[in-house]
C-alpha cells in the first residue's frame, strides 16, 4: 500500500488577519484587566497607609487654627498651642507629655507634664555646665543621662531638639547660637508663647526655665506662673522637652487628659514608670540596670492607713546602716522585716557624695560616695515623674558634719531640713525583673510576682 502524501494548509491571507487581529484584542484584554489589579491593589495598599493614625496630620485635622486666644496658631515654623488648651495630651513611654508644636515638616515637640526630678541648676549660669544638662543629655560623662535611659530606642522615636540660650529682658531676646539635643528643658519662648501664666505649661508647679534675665540670672516658673530670677543654687523642678519624629503614629486617643494620645511603640518598651504590687503595697519603677528594676514606694510609710512621721537622724545627713538612731537603720532593719515579700528585694546601690556649696552643687559628685542595702531613699536626682508626695526625706549627704539633709515637697521645692525634723518616708527598693508573673504595669494592673 502506498503513502498518500498529506497536503499542507497554509493560511489565507483572510484568516492571517484574522488570527493576528484575535492575538491583540487578547493582548489588549490582558493588559487592561493586569493594569486594572495593580491600580486596585495600589489603591488598597494606600488606603491601609492613610488608615494609619499619624500625630501631626491628627492634631491639624482635630484643631481649627486661631489667632487670638485658646487653641492652635500658626507662626513660621509651623503651628503652636498657646492658652488654655485641653487636648493637647500624649501618653508616651509610660508618662505624660503636653504638646508644645508641630512643625510644617511634621515633627511634634512635647514637655514632660509634670517634673521629672526637682534639684539644683548649679553655680555656673549657662545651660551647658548646669547639672540640668548633665542629667537630661546622654554625654561622655558616664554618669550622664539619667532622663535620656528613661526612654526606649531612642533613636527609633526622636530626632534632635534644636534650641538657644535666650535672655528675658522686659521682652525675649533670642541667641543666634543654635544647639540641639534629644533631650533638653523647657526655654523662655516656648514657655512665654504657651501663654505664661495663663497657659497650659503653668501647672503650679515650680521649675526651671533655660535663659537668663539681663543680671544672667537664671530662671524658673513660680508655683503661680510666673517668670522669676535666681541665682541657681535653689532646688526647683526639671521638665524635660523632647520632639517626636514625623509621622509618629498613635494607636488611640483624642489629647484630652482622660483619653490622651497614645504613641504606638510596638516592643519598644521598658520598666520605667510602670507599677508593681508587693503584698498590699504598690511602688513604681524608675531605674533599670542589667535587670534590676529600682522602686520607689507609691505613697508614704503607714501605719493602720496613717502616715509614719520620722526623724532623720539625732544629728548627721549620713544615710548610716551603723547607727541606730538613723533612718538608714530603721529602714533596713526594722522596716524591712514588716514586709511579707522581703524575699523578693535584692541589695543595691545608693549614691551619698556630697552635695553641697562646698563642691559646687555638681551633680556627679554624688557618685563620690555609695553604700549598698535593700532599703534606700531617693536622691534628689533620681527620675520621679508625676510627683504628688509632699514633705519627704532624701538620702544626699550634705557634708559629714552638717546637720540638714533635703527634702522636696509636691510643687517642686528642694528645702533644707534639720536632720532630727520629722518627714514622710517614701522608701525605695530592688527586685529582679524576673520575679514578675502577671499583670501589665499599669496602676489598675500592676506587674505581680505572684
Amino acid at each position: 500500500m502506498t503513502k498518500k502524501n498529506k497536503k499542507k494548509h497554509y493560511l489565507s491571507k483572510q484568516e492571517f488577519i484574522f488570527n493576528f487581529i484575535s492575538l491583540i484584542i487578547i493582548i489588549i484584554i490582558t493588559l487592561y484587566f493586569g493594569i486594572r489589579s495593580f491600580y486596585y491593589y495600589g489603591q488598597q495598599n494606600n488606603s491601609k497607609n492613610n488608615s494609619k493614625l499619624i500625630l501631626s496630620d491628627i492634631i491639624l485635622n482635630n484643631n481649627k487654627l486661631v489667632k487670638d486666644g485658646d487653641g492652635l496658631h500658626r507662626n513660621n515654623n509651623g503651628y503652636y498651642f498657646r492658652g488654655h488648651v485641653t487636648n493637647n495630651y500624649l501618653f508616651a513611654f509610660n508618662r505624660m507629655f503636653r504638646i508644645i508644636s508641630v512643625s510644617d515638616t511634621g515633627n511634634i515637640k512635647l514637655v514632660s507634664e509634670d517634673n521629672a526630678a526637682s534639684f539644683m541648676w548649679g553655680e555656673k549660669y549657662p545651660y551647658h555646665q548646669s547639672n540640668l544638662y548633665t542629667w537630661l543629655t546622654k554625654t561622655t560623662n558616664k554618669y550622664s543621662g539619667v532622663y535620656y535611659n528613661t526612654i526606649p530606642n531612642i533613636n527609633k522615636f526622636l530626632i534632635k531638639t534644636t534650641y538657644t540660650e535666650d535672655t528675658l529682658n522686659k521682652k525675649i531676646i533670642l541667641s543666634n547660637k543654635k544647639y540641639s539635643d534629644y533631650i533638653t528643658t523647657l526655654g523662655i519662648n516656648d514657655y512665654l508663647n504657651s501663654g505664661g501664666s495663663h497657659g497650659y505649661l503653668n501647672n503650679n508647679k515650680i521649675f526651671y526655665l533655660m535663659g537668663t534675665d539681663e543680671n544672667k540670672q537664671n530662671l524658673y516658673v513660680s508655683e503661680e506662673g510666673l517668670v522669676e530670677s535666681t541665682d541657681g543654687l535653689d532646688g526647683y523642678g526639671v521638665r524635660a522637652v523632647i520632639t517626636l519624629r514625623k509621622n509618629s503614629e498613635i494607636t488611640s486617643g483624642d489629647g484630652t487628659l482622660n483619653n490622651p494620645y497614645v504613641l504606638k511603640q510596638d516592643n519598644n518598651i521598658n520598666y520605667i514608670d510602670t507599677y508593681v504590687k508587693l503584698g498590699n503595697d504598690v511602688w513604681k519603677v524608675f531605674n533599670e540596670d542589667n535587670g534590676i528594676l529600682k522602686m520607689y514606694l507609691y505613697g508614704y510609710i503607714t501605719t493602720n492607713n496613717i502616715p509614719v512621721l520620722k526623724s532623720y537622724s539625732k544629728e548627721s545627713s549620713l544615710f548610716d546602716l551603723t547607727d541606730k538612731y538613723n533612718i538608714a537603720y530603721y529602714l533596713n532593719n526594722i522596716y524591712v522585716n514588716s514586709l511579707t515579700y522581703n524575699n523578693y528585694l535584692v541589695p543595691n546601690k545608693y549614691y551619698i557624695g556630697e552635695l553641697s556649696t562646698d563642691t559646687g552643687y555638681l551633680y556627679q559628685n554624688i557618685y563620690n560616695g555609695e553604700i549598698e542595702c535593700k532599703v534606700g531613699l531617693l536622691n534628689i536626682f533620681d527620675y520621679v515623674s508625676n510627683n504628688l508626695f509632699d514633705d519627704y526625706f532624701h538620702l544626699n549627704n550634705t557634708s559629714n558634719i552638717s546637720n540638714i539633709q533635703y527634702s522636696t515637697n509636691s510643687k517642686g521645692l528642694v528645702q533644707e531640713e534639720e536632720v532630727f525634723e520629722t518627714k514622710h518616708i517614701v522608701p525605695v527598693i530592688s527586685i529582679n525583673k524576673n520575679s514578675i508573673k502577671s499583670g501589665s504595669g499599669t496602676i489598675n494592673s500592676p506587674y505581680s510576682v505572684e
